[in-house]
């Protein structure tokens, strides 16, 4: 498999910078995933290092070698597109193998690496079938499969998931995550989707701007995030987030005028300016020395219920409880946040916590 090293990357298109000045490592059979908004530069960071797009400035290495001059085809990489672009007139065993036939490949070891990669993928009963006749995600298997047969030095996804529905989604990123494990080859997967990034990445690459904001453990930038960008990137709901004034040592009070305090998390010098707490760390309380608030809309979602309580007529939080409480719209309740659980930002928006090294 491979290792891949970004350095000082850059890719413009005209006065408007895509990639800026970037730097990473990607070891050998890890899986990473590039998550951020739509067009902070994740998919063309992808592109870059596929072969797809040339860039302006920096280096791109795979196993120290300098690719950054080389055509797609000699980089040894493979993609999957959001767009399965099967041949519609091609049977499965066709389209998986077309590539290695087009190289010139001895017909028995096409046959024997497409089988290989069906029984990967359980697609052996549907080898003799067409596009046509297929599922979206059977096809979206064939466009991995049709990766696999090629033996690359890694696999490259953008988006793969997009086009399938829930359930199809659910169960094909179940298959990559076996996949990985399977193949033990080195994985970079570009996703929207948190849930995806969340349970299928070794580490994540968050990108924002043409610029890296944070990269590490799923767990790690949900429990450490470097800045309220990422707070609130990472996460669904997303971390809630107060303005906030700074008191006497980790005591802070919010813009409503309650006052918590943040403990057992050591910060840095700095002011506070925000404060940031995660719904599932916000309990409803009855005492009255609680967050004041008022029920603006209860979502109850079986497992869990969410609760939207707007604290005055500018903030609101989300509250997680457990899926058997109801709370009636427009009733007053009070909110604790758990000391050990808040986070603090300054003006410039970064955490003022001092973050352990990540894993």
């Amino acid at each position: 498999m491979a290792t891949i090293t970004i350095e000082k990357l850059q890719k413009s298109f005209g006065d408007l910078h895509i990639i800026q000045g970037v730097d990473l490592e990607i070891q050998d059979k890890e899986f990473v995933v590039f998550v951020g908004p739509s067009g902070c530069g994740k998919s063309t960071m992808l592109r870059l290092i596929s072969g797809l797009e040339e860039a302006n400035d920096g280096r791109i290495l795979i196993d120290g070698e300098d690719v950054t001059s080389l055509q797609a085809g000699e980089r040894g990489l493979s993609m999957v597109f959001q767009s399965y672009a099967l041949y519609p007139h091609k049977t499965v065993a066709e389209n998986m193998g077309f590539a290695l036939k087009v190289g010139g490949e001895n017909k028995s070891v096409i046959q024997h690496r497409v089988q290989e990669a069906a029984d990967i993928l359980q697609l052996g009963p549907l080898l003799h079938r067409r596009p046509r006749e297929l599922s979206g995600g059977q096809r979206q298997r064939v466009a991995i499969g049709r990766s696999i047969v090629r033996d690359p030095k890694a696999f490259l996804f953008d988006e793969p998931l997009s086009n399938l529905d829930a359930s199809l989604r659910v169960q094909t990123r179940i298959q990559l995550a076996r996949l990985h494990k399977k193949l033990d080859s080195t994985m970079i997967y570009v996703t929207h989707d948190q849930v995806e990034a969340m349970t299928l990445a070794d580490r994540i690459v968050v990108f924002s701007g043409g610029l890296i904001e944070q990269v590490g453990p799923p767990l790690f930038l949900y429990e450490h995030p470097a800045n309220l960008f990422v707070a609130t990137f990472i996460g669904s709901p997303e971390m809630n987030i107060l303005p906030c004034e700074a008191m006497e040592g980790d005591v802070v009070r919010l813009s409503q005028g309650s006052v918590v305090t943040a403990s057992r998390r050591r910060y840095r010098p700095g002011n506070a300016a925000f404060a940031g707490i995660r719904a599932e760390h916000i309990r409803l309380c009855d005492h009255s020395d609680g967050i004041p608030g008022t029920v603006g809309v209860c979502e109850q979602l079986g497992s869990d219920t969410y609760l939207y309580v707007d604290l005055d007529s500018d903030h609101t939080v989300v509250v997680r409880t457990t899926g058997d409480v109801a709370v009636e719209e427009g009733k007053q309740v009070h909110l604790e946040f758990r000391p050990d659980f808040i986070h603090l930002f300054d003006a410039d928006e970064r955490a003022l916590t001092s973050k352990p090294t990540p894993n």
